[in-house]
C-alpha cells in the first residue's frame, strides 16, 4: 500500500520526459569540462596580465611555495608570517 506522496511522486515522474536525463548529463558534462578548463587557465591569465603589468610572481599561484609550506607544519610552534609587516 503506498502512501500519498509516493503516488504524487509517480504521477510527477511520469509527466517527465524520457529525455530530461539525457540533456541533464550532456550538460553536466559540459559544466565538468568548462570546469577543467577553468582549472588550468585561469591561474596561467592571472600571472601573464600581472607580468604584462610589470608585477611580481604571484605568491598564491606558487605550487611549490604551498607544499613547502606543509612541509614542516608543527602544531607546537606558531606560524610565520607569510606577509611583510606594515610598517
Amino acid at each position: 500500500m503506498d502512501n500519498s506522496l509516493k503516488k504524487l511522486q509517480a504521477e510527477r515522474e511520469a509527466m517527465l520526459p524520457p529525455e530530461l536525463e539525457d540533456r541533464i548529463s550532456k550538460h553536466v558534462g559540459t559544466l565538468s569540462l568548462f570546469s577543467n578548463v577553468i582549472e588550468v587557465f585561469v591561474p596561467n591569465a592571472l600571472q601573464v596580465v600581472v607580468r604584462l603589468v610589470g608585477g611580481e610572481d604571484l605568491p598564491c599561484l606558487k605550487k611549490y611555495a604551498r607544499r613547502k609550506a606543509h612541509e614542516n607544519m608543527d602544531w607546537r610552534t606558531p606560524p610565520t608570517p607569510s606577509l611583510p609587516d606594515p610598517l
